[in-house]
């Protein structure tokens, strides 16, 4: 592993003065070629900066923490896409952390990152406001995204998103009795607010029996009959592994969507959408949006300002497809 002595050895000058210039110091009064000697020199020979060495002298070390259940929640893949493309075009490194949302998990990654010196945090907490801020203790600046929780926070609005699939069912559709199906409906619960907000608003009355809550995605199949029977002639479901289950059980119950049950999802990932058949009608989270938006009030906070308590949300998009009984997939709503 090449060392600061051995590329002062190199180039014949000082180790303080070859840590100074790589570090970019500015009381380093050595002339500008051989600041340039020494890059060049450092490149040459493979030097790589020892980052957590860099933490514990409470210098920068170019790396952005990413923590949320990034392996369990099939968006998140997206998002972390959009996060790392952003972190890695402002001259950062990534390091992510897998906390399942569960808070023991988010404490001890965020006790990590701090130790390898991580500037700036992004995390999907499962946490209270007052017990993350705890958590942290104020040893770095950090954005939370996905869920709202009384602070800096981007996320998309989930109940305005459950609100514009409803409004599609009822409006275009002219459907009556619509269900809903979720896999835990605590979790959920801004959706399940804007499906009852716009039963609500187009006066349709409202019926505990047309909320089915699920163990896992995989149950959906398996209440397809239920809910033929029930008379549900729309279902809007809480993401799109669970919309591409119920179409698969309504498929073998006989029955066709959208003709005799319609289906949008939540979520909006092509993968699940463009390979049903029919292709799935589904709210879209705006992936890019967010990430750009959470990523840029980090860079704030990175840079010493001073950020209003609020949650940026960002605004859903339907993504109209076939399951719904639209025949334009390219329609937008």
């Amino acid at each position: 592993m090449i060392k600061l002595k051995n590329i002062a050895e190199r180039v014949g000058l000082g180790v303080s003065t070859v840590s100074a210039v790589l570090n970019g110091k500015e009381y380093c009064y050595v002339s500008e070629s051989k600041k340039q000697l020494i890059h060049n020199t450092a490149r040459e020979m493979g030097y790589v900066p020892n980052r957590m060495s860099r933490g514990i002298q409470g210098l920068p070390t170019n790396t952005i923490g990413i923590i949320g259940s990034l392996l369990s929640v099939p968006v998140n893949s997206s998002l972390i896409d959009q996060f790392s493309r952003l972190i890695d075009n402002h001259g950062y490194s990534a390091m992510l952390g897998d906390s399942r949302m569960e808070v023991a998990r988010e404490k001890i990654l965020i006790n990590e990152f701090l130790a390898r010196g991580v500037d700036g945090l992004l995390i999907q907490s499962s946490m209270k406001r007052d017990e993350l801020e705890a958590a942290v203790k104020g040893r770095m600046p950090f954005i939370c995204f996905g869920h709202d929780i009384d602070g800096v926070d981007v996320t998309m609005d989930r109940c305005d998103g459950a609100f514009i699939a409803v409004e599609h069912l009822i409006t275009a559709h002219l459907h009556r009795k619509i269900g809903f199906v979720v896999r835990g409906k605590d979790t959920n619960l801004k959706k399940y607010n804007g499906y009852r907000m716009a039963l609500e608003k187009y006066k349709i009355d409202y019926h505990e029996e047309c909320c089915f809550e699920i163990l896992h995605e995989l149950d959906a199949a398996g209440i397809a009959g239920e809910i033929i029977s029930s008379g549900i002639t729309a279902v809007f479901c809480a993401n799109d592994f669970v919309a591409g289950y119920l179409i698969k059980g309504i498929a073998s119950a006989g029955k066709r969507v959208p003709e005799d049950v319609a289906v949008v999802g939540f979520d909006g990932l092509d993968i699940i959408c463009e390979l049903i058949q029919p292709s799935l009608t589904s709210v879209r989270q705006p992936i890019e949006s967010i990430a750009n938006q959470a990523f840029k009030l980090l860079m704030r906070k990175l840079n010493g300002e001073q950020l209003e308590d609020k949650t940026y949300y960002i605004d859903p998009v339907l993504r109209i497809a076939q399951s719904c009984g639209c025949n334009n997939k390219t329609d937008k709503f």
